[in-house]
This record gives C-alpha cells, structure tokens and sequence, in this order.
C-alpha cells in the first residue's frame, strides 16, 4: 500500500500547568468540567473513555495521545500460479483523538511498508465474568471499474485492560490484540486476482508509549522516526 504523507513539523508544546496563572487555571478546570459533563450523556462507551481521557490530556498538557503496540505476524500470498508464505514484524500506532490506526512493519527481506487506517469500527463487547472487549473491524467489498472483484475484511480484540500511557495518565483498552483470519483479494498490474490471508499479535509498548507520548510526538513524528532508523539499517520501501 502506499505511504501516507508525513508531516515533519513540530507543534509548539503548550505552557506547562504548573506555569499557568490562577485565573487561566481556573478557567482551565472550568472547561474540564464542561468537557467531562458532556462525556458523562453520551451512550456510545467508547466516546466516553476518549472525551474523558481527552479532557485529562488537556489539563495536563499533553496534545496527543497514542497507544502503540509491537506486534509480529505471518502472511500467505497466492495468486498466478504461485503462493509464498512470509513473516513480519511491526509497530502500530493508535491515534485515540483521531481514531486512526497506523502500521509501520517490515519483512527480512529489508523491505518495509506504512499504511494508516482512518475507517476502522471499535466495538466494546461484554464477556463472562464482565469481562469487556475491543474489537478492532474493518471490511470492504466490491467490483472496480474493470470488473475485478476486491475484498478487504479485518479484525483483531483484545480483553480491555488499564495501560499507563503518559505520567499520571492511564486509558483502557487491551494490552494484547490477536487476529487471525484477515483477508485481503484485489488483483495486480497484470489483472491476475490474489488473495493474501495473515493472522497477527499485538502487544502493548509501555516504554514507547509514555515515552512519545511524554514529549508529545504526533503519530507521523513517530512514524519518521521509525522510518529513518529502518532506512539506516538498509530498508526499503
């Protein structure tokens, strides 16, 4: 897929809390107030935990807020008469104020790949024992123009969790994410039709996660980051 552009500015960082005056402060808490009032109406659960966590990262001066993960899969490509299996291995960056879900992973081969998904579907499901889940869903089917058939059907869950994702800061959603049974038909250059099936696990950074998030790095700074050690070490898109 191709890469998304990234932006290479710095925002400015805010004033700290602690730099504020009295009536900024106040006011400051006055419309934290506001903001988690208004999370406290909304039915939707998830929109709840992001306003809320939204309105902590405002107080306390954090303008963006990621959970990143590791993970590590293995794909199976089939299509012209041929099928070769592959592993990999990755980073994926979860904007929680956009929503948007991107992946930075990278093969043996010393190839790599960046891809951000801005459509996914987060669905909180309530197990045995009150045990809740996020699934993470993404699905797309239809005939192009050319009458090639595409399909594009996602999923990985997890069991919902407290994660440390800043000082004083924590936001639940899973430390683990498993997928399976990802899919993907779509056709090449040459209109030979491919199906690519891959499952995946994801496991929740810590480390990187306070870290970025500490000196309040947006996801594309993240992303360049990445990309250029994987560039120093001889990858190529």
């Amino acid at each position: 897929m191709a890469a998304p552009s990234v932006a290479e500015a710095m925002e400015d960082r805010p004033v700290p809390p602690s730099r504020l005056t009295s009536a900024a402060r106040s006011k400051e808490l006055d419309q934290l107030a506001l903001i988690v009032s208004f999370a406290l109406i909304l039915n939707d659960f998830m929109k709840q935990k992001l306003i809320v966590l939204a309105a902590w990262l405002f107080v306390f001066g954090i303008h963006a807020a990621l959970v990143e993960y590791s993970y590590a899969g293995k794909e199976t490509e089939t299509g012209d008469g041929s099928q070769k299996t592959f592993t990999y291995s990755g980073i994926m960056i979860y904007d929680t104020m956009s929503s948007n879900v991107t992946y930075v992973d990278w093969r043996k081969d010393k190839t790599y790949g960046i891809s951000t998904d801005t459509n996914l579907h987060f669905t909180t499901v309530t197990g045995s024992n009150s045990k809740t889940y996020t699934v993470i869903t993404g699905s797309a089917s239809g005939t192009d123009t050319n009458g090639f058939y595409h399909l594009d059907d996602y999923m990985i869950k997890g069991q919902n969790d407290i994660l440390l994702i800043a000082a004083n800061t924590t936001f639940e959603f899973p430390k683990r994410f498993t997928g399976s049974n990802n899919r993907n038909i779509s056709p090449d250059d040459n209109g030979n039709e491919w199906l690519e099936t891959w499952g995946e696990t994801m496991t929740f950074s810590e480390g990187r996660t306070k870290s970025d998030n500490e000196e309040n790095l947006s996801s594309d700074e993240v992303v360049n980051t990445l990309v250029t050690g994987l560039q120093s070490k001889g990858y190529s898109e």
